[in-house]
């Protein structure tokens, strides 16, 4: 019999790469011409609204060494991740990610599919079309690093196929890949969990097979609610119990939390749950409250439901400031088996 052997949550935000210092400001200066912003309530909102609402409430949030002291927590989280997996030893990743243009068109949005490929194949040199022009070189890097580098990994087409066939039984009416669409690739999501997460482990090079499974956290009008993305844990849990073979299996949770205004309050009322099995809490977490890059929270809240009968190992929250608006991101990491 398989089982889950581990259920890991982790950020991939660009803010966890080197060069730091620089790229914080540069996204702070990048969030005052956002007209993408949402105060916590989930309302649009702009810069200048937000920074009037926050007053001085950041001004100890934005030193340089606040920002050392934050991007050191979050490399320590990560490198507990690699370890963690590096002694669970898994044979199989679940990878859950959102999809952000990479690979579905608008034409198209499955509200959840499952990649049944054989090759995980991660995008290369796709900068948004809104990066101007002096800074598509850099953006380019930061992607790569965040593991959009063009590598092919591995897949396991016949754990992905009893994946969807046993949802399907479970009442989730979920999209099946074999092959990518066109001429798209996986993006950031899932190159994050193949790429940086594994860096130094023995799987850097080699890589592990994975399942891609794409939650559509980010665009209306179809993504599936609290409830049901927790409840798609406690499916993949029952599924990974019938797959053949003694496979060992890690879920990853891939995003998040609360970008790009932090919202604290959601963001430990989240990690809170998590940590003590609320399933209650996790389950009606308001979908108000979790949209644009919040929206990601949907797939900690799978991560909730492929960990409700493991124990929490650990988990660590930080609050990544990067302006006096409030925008920046909630960097969370955590691990149950």
């Amino acid at each position: 019999m398989s089982s889950i052997v581990a259920s890991i949550g982790t950020s991939h935000s660009v803010m966890l790469a080197p060069g730091h210092h620089e790229l914080w400001s540069t996204r702070a200066e990048q969030d005052r011409t956002d007209t993408g912003l949402l105060d916590r309530e989930g309302n649009p909102a702009t810069y200048s609204e937000l920074e009037q609402r926050a007053g001085d409430r950041y001004r100890n949030e934005l030193d340089a060494d606040t920002w050392q002291q934050k991007w050191d927590r979050a490399q320590v989280a990560i490198q507990r991740i690699r370890d963690d997996l590096t002694e669970l030893e898994p044979d199989l990743l679940l990878i859950i990610g959102d999809d952000q243009r990479e690979l579905f068109y608008e034409s198209l949005q499955p509200a959840i599919a499952v990649f049944m490929g054989d090759t995980v194949k991660m995008s290369e040199g796709q900068v948004p079309h809104d990066v101007p022009a002096d800074r598509v070189e850099k953006v380019r890097g930061f992607l790569s690093w965040l593991g959009c580098d063009g590598r092919s990994h591995p897949g396991d087409p016949g754990a992905g196929l009893h994946l969807v066939k046993s949802l399907v039984a479970q009442g989730f009416d979920v999209a099946s890949m074999n092959e990518l669409p066109g001429d798209r690739e996986f993006g950031h999501a899932f190159g994050w969990a193949l790429g940086p997460m594994l860096t130094g482990t023995k799987w850097e090079k080699t890589s592990i097979p994975s399942v891609p499974i794409m939650v559509n956290t980010y665009f209306p009008p179809n993504q599936p609610t609290s409830a049901r993305c927790y409840d798609l844990g406690t499916a993949l849990a029952k599924a990974v119990s019938d797959l053949p073979g003694e496979r060992r299996v890690a879920v990853i949770g891939s995003g998040g939390l609360s970008h790009f205004v932090v919202d604290e309050e959601i963001d430990r009322k989240v990690m809170t749950a998590l940590a003590e099995h609320d399933v209650d809490a996790l389950r009606s977490i308001p979908e108000d409250r979790i949209n644009s890059g919040s929206s990601e929270i949907r797939n900690w809240l799978t991560v909730g439901g492929a960990a409700e009968h493991l124990k929490t190992r650990w988990t660590e929250y930080i609050p990544a400031y990067r302006s006096a608006a409030g925008t920046g991101v909630g960097l969370a990491f955590g691990v149950w088996s």
